[in-house]
């Protein structure tokens, strides 16, 4: 299944004039003058993935702050988001619920981006964060990186059609591969087991367009026959430079 989260880059950010941020919410008003205008304070962007397969719909919290709308599902994600700087602490419980799913420290530091994947079958469920950082995409090519949250894949790599050598390999569980670029086009996707070089999972005739930053998710479990929980792909967006 392929997905798109809708998200904003750190330049768009940054100008938005109002800016909510995790714990407060700074009031700004256009009809100050210019040297009076409350400066922004500094901020991380952080997205949050919700790929533990068999985890119950969540909450999220930052501290004591909630930071979803609607229940997380597995597969589903929230999308960057401000937060206050320093050491941040995430929370992850069932929905409408004290019980605690996860509970976990990250540091977060100012003007980066980062993403947050939980990950893992419930009973040892993880998270990790990996700091976002790309180049400006251009016209004619897009920049794509693969994640690992398969928790028996393996160690993975990713091939592309039209592409002699794999894009990207040895790509542990739990880690994410770095931004590469890559000419826009369709492309047939193939990830295979490292060890024994096997077809894990394949997406067909995916559209990578230019301008845009793309993160390749393998999720789900190589041994599942559960449709909602067996192995495949997901893509979601992380910018598009308009």
């Amino acid at each position: 299944m392929i997905y798109t989260v809708k998200n904003w880059s750190l330049k768009k950010l940054r100008s938005l004039f109002t800016l909510s941020l995790i714990g407060a919410t700074i009031f700004l008003t256009s009809c100050f003058d210019d040297e009076n205008t409350m400066p922004l304070p500094p901020a991380a962007y952080v997205l949050v993935y919700q790929g533990s397969p068999d985890a119950p719909d969540m909450d999220i919290y930052a501290n004591q702050n909630k930071i979803n709308n609607f229940p997380v599902k597995y597969t589903d994600g929230i999308s960057y988001g401000p937060f206050y700087i320093g050491e941040r602490t995430f929370r992850f419980t069932s929905v409408n619920s004290l019980s605690v799913i996860l509970e976990k420290n990250f540091m977060v530091k100012a003007d980066s981006v980062y993403s947050i994947f939980v990950l893992n079958n419930v009973d040892q469920i993880d998270a990790v964060m990996v700091q976002d950082e790309w180049e400006d995409p251009i016209a004619d090519e897009a920049q794509i990186r693969l994640v690992n949250l398969s928790p028996d894949a393996g160690k993975v790599s990713l091939e592309v059609s039209g592409i002699e050598s794999a894009f990207t390999d040895d790509l542990e569980f739990g880690s994410a591969s770095d931004f590469d670029g890559i000419s826009n086009g369709i492309y047939d996707l193939t990830i295979k087991s490292q060890s024994s070089g096997e077809v894990l999972v394949t997406a067909n005739n995916i559209e990578l367009k230019g301008n845009r930053v793309y993160t390749l998710i393998l999720r789900g479990l190589e041994s599942s026959s559960d449709n909602n929980k067996k192995l495949d792909l997901q893509l979601i967006t992380n910018y598009t430079n308009y």
